[in-house]
């Protein structure tokens, strides 16, 4: 009975570390998401995300889902490197923003990162998705 037992818990720790080493090694490969996010309920919001160490080359999609217009700036929490400075996204229009189209040939900081919508005196309702990657011809 105890080696039933025994041998039972070792094939499951086994299953547990396959399952876990597959999860792991498929993340970064395969999935570059960095954010997708919908925002709003106030005239300022501002959403975080991670770039993660050589993934630094980045391709945002903001999409104004409002009436009114908004200013998007993003900016690096570390060193407040400014990214995106005031882009106006108008009533119900998309902008794709790319770190390759604005001469970031070797990619932006890693870590943390702030984007911030404005809607002056009105409400924002936005949405963000973004995607990273340690090559600037994959976005």
């Amino acid at each position: 009975m105890k080696k039933k037992t025994f041998l039972f818990s070792i094939l499951s720790l086994t299953m547990t570390i396959t399952v876990g080493a597959t999860s792991a090694s498929t993340s970064k490969t395969s999935e570059n998401i960095i954010i997708s996010q919908r925002s709003g309920g106030s005239a300022t919001v501002g959403e975080s995300f991670n770039v993660p160490k050589g993934w630094g080359h980045v391709k945002l999609r903001m999409k104004n889902h409002s009436d009114h217009p908004v200013r998007v700036s993003l900016t690096h929490d570390s060193s407040n490197k400014l990214y995106i400075d005031a882009l106006v996204i108008t009533p119900h229009d998309t902008v794709t923003w790319k770190s390759t189209d604005e001469g970031i040939t070797n990619g932006m900081r890693s870590g943390d990162y702030t984007l911030q919508w404005r809607g002056s005196e009105y409400k924002v309702n936005g949405e963000t998705w973004g995607v990273a990657d340690s090559q600037p011809g994959n976005l």
